[in-house]
């Protein structure tokens, strides 16, 4: 291990000591704001959903955001966390709910081998660049057949919308408080294979609250615009809205694969697989590629799908039935594998997908426009007879001519302008 590599480690072990940052880190955790609402609802899901077994260890605990509800619904809960004010502060919300927390650091867990049914760790994988060695340790306490549940960020997905291979060791060039960890399908392959681990499955999530940006949009993510924040504060009062993008999560982009969006939950068997490793990895590129050709069309993704197809088809339809919840589908999906034409609107939404289709085109048809009004007086030919001592006068005519077009098109269109 590079010493830029041990750097971090200690740099990112260190970070949570501090009792001030805990408190900040609790109340954050625990505020109803932003998306965290919608975050917690979707990690805690992935962990229950996978998890095996009444026996569960949580690595890096932290304020037990995904124990305690666990242990509400039964499941006996170990934790552990390298911050002794993590683990105080996990204990004061338990309020006296059964559960054992010991300190300990992800290489050296302070507990006998094979004495968990599942092991889940939310946030914590991904500070980390060492995942091969903190992957073996863990499946040491873990019961053979057992499951190890764990989120990081995709490696595929940063590669595939910058159009060029992304390496974790460019990663690491960046300063400590900046770095998060990616992981590859191929490197998830090889670091199971390396552990005797078979992968159960990755499923893609964080569309809405990666923890960084989805790139789908570089240099100009769709999250780092401030009218999308606003758009995505309503989650926190807007049930409808919470459903729709809770649905969205699960059961769209967690239905596709690890190129879709910046982070994706890992589940690992405690059982040596490498044909089956393999054959995941296989089935992976072959999805990729479906999804890089054109529109992801409903019937191709059934197999994949919770619901039969035409459930799906109604439950979104009627989550789009709320204007508010049309206009955040929209922008989400519109930016979806980087491409107009990934979405097909009629094939999801037979119902709202015409008005969709219709802000997809309109959407278009601007963007020509905009583009025509700002460059024809730029062109070499007519540039010259556009410019009056030193002042580009076709500039002051863009909004104008902008205006009529639309206007224009708008007539032609059978006076829709949407």
């Amino acid at each position: 291990m590079s010493n830029v590599e041990q750097d971090l480690i200690h740099w990112k072990t260190d970070a949570w000591k501090d009792r001030n940052m805990v408190a900040w880190y609790s109340g954050r955790m625990s505020e109803n704001s932003g998306t965290n609402r919608l975050k917690n609802l979707v990690e805690i899901a992935l962990c229950e959903r996978f998890i095996t077994g009444q026996e569960v260890l949580d690595v890096g605990i932290g304020t037990g955001r995904a124990s305690l509800p666990l242990i509400a619904k039964g499941y006996r809960l170990a934790g552990t966390d390298s911050s002794q004010a993590m683990l105080d502060e996990c204990r004061r919300l338990a309020a006296g709910q059964p559960i054992e927390l010991v300190p300990g650091d992800v290489k050296a867990l302070p507990f006998g081998d094979a004495r968990f049914d599942s092991l889940i760790s939310l946030n914590v994988m991904t500070h980390f660049p060492h995942v091969e060695s903190v992957l073996n340790e863990w499946k040491r306490v873990v019961k053979p057949g057992g499951r190890l549940i764990f989120d990081i960020y995709s490696l595929d997905h940063l590669s595939f919308a910058r159009g060029r291979e992304v390496t974790v060791e460019s990663l690491l060039e960046q300063k400590a408080s900046d770095f998060n960890m990616h992981l590859s399908g191929e490197r998830l392959v090889q670091a199971a294979n390396s552990a005797g681990l078979k992968i159960v499955g990755t499923v893609p999530y964080g569309s809405l609250f990666c923890g960084e940006y989805n790139h789908w949009t570089m240099p100009m993510p769709l999250q780092a615009s401030q009218w999308w924040r606003r758009q995505l504060s309503w989650i926190v009062s807007d049930d409808s809205m919470l459903a729709m993008a809770t649905f969205l999560e699960q059961e769209w982009f967690g239905r596709l694969s690890n190129i879709t969006t910046g982070r994706f939950m890992v589940v690992l068997e405690n059982a040596p697989d490498q044909a089956a490793n393999l054959q995941w990895h296989a089935d992976q590129q072959a999805f990729n590629h479906r999804l890089a050709e054109g529109p992801i069309r409903l019937d191709d993704l059934a197999p994949r799908l919770g619901l039969a197809v035409d459930a799906w088809r109604e439950q979104f339809d009627a989550h789009l039935d709320n204007l508010r919840n049309r206009t955040l589908a929209y922008f989400l999906l519109s930016t979806c594998l980087g491409r107009a034409d990934a979405i097909d609107w009629l094939d999801l939404a037979p119902r709202n997908g015409a008005a969709l289709q219709r802000w997809a085109h309109a959407e278009q048809v601007d963007k020509h426009l905009q583009g025509f009004v700002r460059s024809w007086h730029r062109q070499p030919a007519i540039a010259g007879l556009c410019e009056s001592q030193g002042v580009d006068l076709g500039a002051s005519l863009e909004y104008q001519l902008q205006r009529k077009f639309v206007a224009q098109f708008a007539h032609l269109s059978g006076g829709r302008s949407e």
